[in-house]
């Protein structure tokens, strides 16, 4: 039997459980509010996180750059960065021979070191596409993981690369137009039209590097300018580059040579020398210079690739592209006002374009008489070749200058008038001449029906012992057409081509045997594009307004001391 005694404890006991019970209502409630925490604040953070997300993305949204005609030449992209947690993934020597069937251009020593790291985070793409992005996803390979990202993408590949630029892995410009309009493309989703032409610029950068390997040069410059509201239709810089894989360029791919380089031009400066000296009123066209002997200032001897047997007149100097006629006129227009045309051509200042890749031109800013005398025929001053461009534009643009560009924009610009009407007239004819006269050395730059005019240039390059380097030229040709009406102008620039004596059974390295066929054809092959047809050169009104009797005129001779 139980006794009354068997319960005395009861009470204590049901006191220490109703203590244990509350002890572990607590610790579970707590459990709870502990779960429930985690519940809220792991969704705060996902949204955290993608918010964060959100902004990375929009972040990198630029604004496509396009070329004139809406032709798309750069665009943002949604894509995937790649990266795993090697202590996620499992076989990892065997999920990096899957990785490296989807991703063959990654290393697959590299990809096994990642996959078998010790670290927590190892990128292995930085920029997937969706279709590589769906492949990872179906391939069973744990520990990967992926973060969605926009990506910049050059459809044209290596077409204007130099112009567009690229960004870096933070959506930034870096170089181009890319940064030089960095905040207008990150600020704005307005496309960024540019006065590129595709169509141009790939004749263009085809031709020239045609000739290039022709000649096995080392490099080339084209140029396709609007001699009347300065749009660059195409700048081609050779050697070039993909843009889509910049970081992979060399140092010479990604050197713009038409806006960043600095040159000697040579003789196609003769163009801006006649135009200076007949503007000035010093000097007339039929005004006789004996270019028979060779000049001497100071120790430096100027003399003529062809060498002129009597007095010739200031037509004849430019068509016949004179060295010792050219210095002698300058002589007469004297420093002070050369200089003073060289600065309103905006020659002595680096030119206004929304890149970085633009230089200041090499020259002596004193201006001393060794200057003037060698820049009337191409030496003593390095130009970028779109300076000598816009230069060449403003004497056949009935003398109105007008600063190239590369954004479309429909406001209109003050114009400055450098050169007379009259002085352009001139000159046109004279550029014409240097084409059709079989005396001129740009005879191989006449494309048939478009009435080319314009200047070679053969300038040899300086060696870093002083002096010259033998049978190594910057050869050159700057052509307008049509000349009589000008609208385009074509520019292109070789640099240390080599004799093909087997191809051409010579050895000339000329800017007439070098550079003005270039343009001859892409002037063929532009100007249907540019809407602008042949014309029958033998018209009256054709042949008149281009009519130059001075090349065969009796001459008068002038003595110009140096």
């Amino acid at each position: 039997m139980w006794s009354n005694e068997n319960f005395i404890l009861a009470p204590l006991e049901i006191k220490h459980a109703r203590k244990r019970l509350l002890v572990s209502s607590i610790f579970v409630i707590l459990i709870f509010l502990y779960i429930i925490s985690q519940i809220i604040t792991f969704s705060f953070l996902e949204k955290k996180e993608s918010l964060f997300s959100e902004n990375f993305i929009n972040q990198n949204i630029r604004a496509d750059i396009t070329d004139r005609n809406g032709n798309i030449l750069a665009t943002s992209i949604p894509a995937w960065s790649v990266f795993v947690d090697p202590k996620e993934v499992l076989q990892p020597n065997k999920s990096a021979k899957i990785l490296h069937k989807l991703m063959p251009e990654k290393d697959f020593i590299t990809l096994t070191k990642k996959l078998n790291s010790k670290k927590r985070y190892e990128e292995i793409d930085r920029i997937s596409s969706p279709n590589r992005h769906q492949l990872i996803l179906e391939s069973g390979v744990t520990g990967v993981h992926f973060t969605k990202i926009n990506t910049r993408l050059y459809p044209k590949g290596d077409i204007a690369s130099h112009i567009l630029g690229n960004v870096n892995r933070d959506g930034k410009g870096q170089a181009g137009v890319e940064i030089g309009l960095n905040n207008r493309l990150s600020s704005s989703l307005e496309p960024l039209k540019l006065t590129i032409d595709t169509n141009i610029q790939y004749i263009v950068q085809s031709e020239l590097k045609k000739q290039i390997d022709f000649f096995d040069a080392s490099s080339g410059v084209g140029i396709v300018l609007n001699v009347r509201n300065g749009e660059i239709l195409a700048a081609s810089s050779l050697p070039n580059f993909d843009v889509n894989y910049f970081g992979e360029a060399s140092k010479e791919q990604r050197f713009n040579r038409a806006t960043f380089g600095n040159y000697e031009m040579g003789s196609t400066f003769k163009l801006i020398n006649t135009a200076i000296a007949i503007d000035s009123g010093l000097v007339k066209l039929e005004d006789v210079f004996d270019t028979t002997k060779p000049l001497y200032l100071g120790k430096h001897r100027i003399d003529d690739f062809r060498q002129l047997k009597k007095p010739v007149n200031v037509a004849q100097i430019l068509v016949n592209s004179s060295n010792i006629g050219s210095a002698l006129i300058a002589k007469i227009v004297g420093q002070k006002i050369q200089k003073r045309y060289f600065d309103l051509l905006e020659l002595t200042k680096a030119p206004d374009l929304p890149i970085l890749e633009i230089s200041q031109p090499i020259y002596d800013e004193n201006w001393p008489k060794s200057t003037s005398i060698t820049a009337s025929y191409g030496y003593g001053i390095a130009v970028s070749p779109i300076q000598l461009a816009s230069a060449i534009a403003c004497i056949f643009n009935d003398g109105k200058f007008v600063k190239p560009k590369l954004i479309i924009d429909n406001r209109k610009k003050p114009e400055k008038k450098i050169f007379k009407s009259d002085t352009s007239l001139k000159l046109r004819k004279l550029a014409r001449a240097v084409v059709t006269h079989p005396d001129g050395s740009g005879k191989k730059a006449n494309a048939y029906g478009y009435l080319v005019g314009g200047k070679t240039g053969t300038a040899e390059k300086i060696s870093v012992n002083g002096g010259f380097k033998k049978n190594t030229n910057l050869t050159s040709f700057v052509g307008v057409f049509p000349i009589h009406e000008p609208k385009y102008l074509v520019l292109v620039l070789i640099d240390e081509p080599k004799p093909q004596i087997k191809k051409l059974n010579h050895m000339y390295t000329t800017g007439g045997q070098v550079a003005a066929p270039v343009v001859k054809e892409i002037i063929n092959k532009i100007a249907p594009v540019l809407n602008i047809h042949p014309i029958d050169t033998n018209l009256p009104k054709i042949e008149q307004a281009l009519k130059l009797n001075l090349l065969n005129t009796n001459l008068r001779k002038t003595n110009v001391p140096l």
